[in-house]
């Protein structure tokens, strides 16, 4: 794995083997920090273009919901865009972070963006879609 960004609350590398990037997300977010981090990723896509992403909420630990709008709107279309074409998106525990995630993809229309649990799962899911 490649990494190309790494702080406590945000880590996004790119994984040459499955031709995919890996964002994982820790802690507290909140609107501006969704739309930093989803600005960071759009720019580190055109360096590492790749039709997948496995985005992993699994350790947020706040709701960013202010900023669903724009992230199931702006954010995914705008990767749909950069040529993204299967996001893996793995469910936090904390329930007010769920329930941005929840609202986040009542936008969402492109790329196709489905919602899992645990990483393990999403991974799989991930590998085997064309």
């Amino acid at each position: 794995m490649e990494v190309l960004y790494h702080t406590p609350t945000l880590s996004i590398t790119f994984d040459p083997l499955n031709e995919w990037l890996y964002v994982e997300w820790k802690g507290q977010h909140n609107e501006l920090s969704a739309v930093k981090g989803g600005d960071l990723i759009l720019r580190l896509l055109k360096e590492h273009p790749c039709e997948k992403m496995l985005n992993d909420n699994s350790q947020v630990t706040s709701d960013w919901e202010k900023g669903a709008a724009w992230v199931g709107g702006h954010y995914y279309e705008q990767l749909a865009q950069q040529g993204m074409r299967f996001v893996a998106w793995v469910y936090p525990s904390h329930w007010r972070a769920r329930k941005s995630m929840d609202k986040a993809m009542q936008f969402v229309t492109r790329p196709m963006v489905v919602t899992f649990d645990d990483v393990a799962t999403a991974y799989e899911w991930l590998r085997t879609s064309t």
